[in-house]
């Protein structure tokens, strides 16, 4: 037991936090979030008509902002902390989405979405304007930094999945599992 009880605090760290499962304020939508080790993460989710409204509100034409409106998407809100030790690094193609029942595979990025922009002859302000609203692919927060941004996680409306997220602090490797998670339905 002692041997079992050190194991946890090496992965783990003397204080490990939980994934609190939140609800955004003013929309009520469910969000999951993390606090520790000088980094926090928020996850929201965001509706299929959001996702819809949102780009045809930047250039896309209904048919285009589709695709997007049958992918799983998420507001990120990621913070270094001040107190944090180091800079934090993120690559966005490290994590993982596990749906139930199902394998791992990687988000859909930025890159993957603006080939198929170009395949369906979305406009170039419409592209940029994507572009700006997806969280980055790669990203270094100094202490006190943070950034928010869409992520698009390549699962159909209402599919229940676990996110594997991964992060550098200094040259440290870190990661944490958000168990639980669910796409919004589309209604």
């Amino acid at each position: 037991m002692r041997l079992g009880l050190m194991l946890l605090l090496l992965v783990c760290g003397p204080a490990a936090a939980a994934v609190q499962q939140i609800s955004e304020e003013g929309s009520g939508l469910p969000g999951w979030h993390w606090q520790g080790e000088g980094a926090s993460f928020t996850f929201t989710q965001r509706l299929p008509d959001q996702t819809r409204a949102f780009f045809q509100g930047r250039g896309f034409l209904p048919d285009q902002a589709e695709p997007l409106a049958a992918d799983c998407v998420f507001q990120a809100i990621i913070r270094n902390g001040a107190e944090a030790a180091a800079p934090m690094t993120l690559h966005l193609a490290e994590w993982r989405v596990h749906p139930v029942g199902g394998s791992a595979q990687p988000l859909r990025l930025e890159a993957q979405w603006q080939e198929q922009w170009e395949r369906m002859g979305v406009s170039q302000p419409a592209r940029i304007a994507f572009r700006w609203s997806l969280f980055p692919t790669e990203q270094r927060f100094a202490p006190g930094d943070w950034n928010m941004g869409m992520l698009t996680l390549g699962l159909a409306p209402g599919s229940r999945f676990e996110l594997e997220v991964v992060w550098r602090s200094g040259d440290v490797r870190k990661r944490q599992r958000f168990p639980a998670m669910q796409c919004a339905a589309d209604q």
